[in-house]
């Protein structure tokens, strides 16, 4: 395992704008485009089922596509910055999968309202020192196999998207395994590139419409009520910890990076307070997205990864400013191809954390317990399987250790002065 992986420079200054240019490369703004491309797709289509299935109209959409972009832009440019760590905000994506099922019924006013709500209580929480303790002192081991477990679907997706489109994905994974043996910095680039070609080359591109437009969010007044804050704000506000809190830190803990919990709850929570006005919900700490800006693709240097995360913030705000262009532009590529470069980028991610996730503490059942359950995407009491299986293995853990303590106990010889009575 990289030594990056145990210790990554801790460097307390911000990193000036002239340090960020100095530290910065084609490659990790390549990397910061590739993990918006990856990360936008799939939870857009969610804001349309979302929409759909309340009826929203499509300048809410765009609107809510607008802050979370904007915002969460803003928040990763500014945190990565202050860390001088790889730290990327995105949307709640359980959040938004939560509300294509609580929403509809539920005036939009009143969502806002609880979608402010439940900003609030981000910050409130992010104060709160047990909280954020407990959160610094997951194990290493069980927080690389919770990142495995988020990340090995997507590999699957990949090799399902292979069954689908052979010609199209088969090139794909050629491209990226020979150019990880040329040049391994270039290799999801590469892919890129490969499969925008070859999906215009096969006929794949799918015919739609290109709008030139600027996204113009819209200001909801909100609306409080006991309804929705009982059924929106307290559900959102722990799924934004159990969904993405948990799991991402834990993905910069295997990175190698250990940021201060608080500060970073915080600043997702203030910009959320923004982001609820323009009818958009939670902004958290991206999980799934902190793998590709924290792992070499993004610079062989650790202390420098930082600056993907940053030109990912760029690119976030760009997207965000022309939502409704780029959703278009999105729309042409096929879905096979979205997720092979989705399931290519994180794979070495994934093999990183099931290394550690299994080898760091071998003979103990904690690790394989968070993957078994995590991937088995059991839902209990409205909370999703990342959090239960972070619990599982968390108990697992704490009674191994007695488990252990109590034979270590056992075995040890008692020494004759110990047993000898007093005269």
């Amino acid at each position: 395992m990289p030594n990056s992986m145990h210790s990554a420079p801790v460097l307390p200054r911000p990193a000036s704008l002239r340090q960020f240019w100095q530290d910065s490369s084609p490659q990790a703004a390549l990397t910061g485009l590739i993990a918006i491309l990856i990360g936008f797709a799939g939870p857009t289509v969610l804001v349309y089922a979302v929409a759909d299935s309340a009826h929203l109209g499509s300048g809410t959409v765009m609107s809510w596509v607008w802050g979370s972009t904007v915002l969460c832009g803003v928040v990763s440019i500014y945190l990565s910055l202050r860390t001088r760590m790889p730290i990327l905000s995105t949307w709640s994506t359980p959040g938004i999968a939560f509300l294509a099922t609580a929403l509809p019924g539920i005036p939009f006013p009143q969502a806002v309202g609880a979608f402010l709500i439940s900003a609030v209580l981000v910050i409130l929480l992010g104060t709160f020192r047990p909280l954020t303790h407990l959160i610094e002192r997951i194990p290493m081991h069980l927080a690389a196999a919770l990142n495995a477990a988020i990340l090995l679907p997507f590999g699957f997706r990949a090799v399902q998207a292979f069954g689908k489109e052979p010609a199209l994905v088969g090139l794909m994974i050629v491209t990226y395994f020979l150019l990880r043996h040329f040049s391994p910095r270039w290799a999801v680039a590469g892919v890129l590139v490969v499969g925008v070609a070859a999906s215009a080359a096969l006929g794949l591109l799918h015919s739609a419409p290109v709008h030139l437009a600027l996204t113009v969010p819209q200001v909801v007044a909100p609306q409080f009520s006991w309804q929705a804050t009982l059924n929106l704000a307290l559900p959102l506000t722990l799924l934004a910890f159990t969904g993405q809190f948990v799991p991402g830190f834990s993905t910069l803990k295997v990175a190698g990076y250990s940021p201060a919990p608080a500060p970073i709850i915080r600043a997702c929570g203030v910009a959320s307070v923004g982001a609820a006005l323009v009818g958009c919900h939670n902004l958290t700490l991206a999980a799934l997205l902190a793998n590709i800006v924290s792992g070499p693709e993004a610079h062989p240097d650790p202390a420098r990864r930082y600056t993907a995360a940053v030109w990912a913030g760029v690119f976030y705000i760009l997207l965000g400013l022309c939502a409704g262009t780029f959703l278009s532009l999105m729309a042409l590529l096929p879905a096979e191809a979205i997720s092979a470069l989705a399931g290519l980028a994180l794979l070495a991610a994934i093999g990183t954390s099931l290394q550690a996730g299994l080898r760091e503490a071998p003979g103990t059942l904690a690790a394989p317990a968070v993957l078994v359950v995590t991937l088995s995407g059991v839902s209990l009491l409205g909370i999703g399987a990342a959090f239960w299986g972070i619990l599982a293995g968390l108990a697992l853990h704490a009674a191994e250790g007695r488990m252990a303590r109590a034979r270590a106990e056992a075995a040890t010889p008692v020494s004759p002065q110990a047993t000898k009575q007093p005269t």
